[in-house]
């Protein structure tokens, strides 16, 4: 593996700390629940958005490919956070109990596996 790809996954690890819990405000998180709502769609836009910055900068392909990168990126958070946000209404569960954190654990094993996709994408 070479260092600019470690680089751009830490990069996109840390862009997904931002935005997932620093960025992401509380009318984003209110309405993730609900398809289609601007407020999981904003959610996604920031995380591509942060990426398309990343990848512009550090990818060896063309603006056009990562634009295309980005943009399924963004489509695929906000239908893991969906589906997310369906199993813990479907589950009852919350903060407190372990089917919620078996939920959200899994929906953040999701959202690191698509940038290990992406990654895999530009560089291999």
């Amino acid at each position: 593996m070479s260092e600019a790809m470690l680089v751009t996954l830490l990069l996109l690890q840390l862009k997904h700390l931002l935005a997932d819990f620093f960025w992401q405000t509380q009318w984003m998180v209110a309405n993730k629940g609900q398809y289609g709502h601007p407020g999981g769609w904003a959610h996604a836009a920031v995380h591509g958005g942060a990426s398309l910055v990343i990848l512009a900068l550090l990818a060896p392909i063309p603006l056009g490919l990562v634009l295309a990168i980005c943009v399924a990126e963004c489509v695929l958070h906000y239908h893991i956070d969906w589906i997310k946000e369906q199993a813990v209404k479907r589950s009852g569960a919350g903060p407190t109990e372990k089917r919620f954190w078996n939920i959200t654990g899994t929906d953040q094993a999701l959202h690191q596996a698509t940038y290990l996709g992406m990654v895999a994408l530009i560089f291999l």
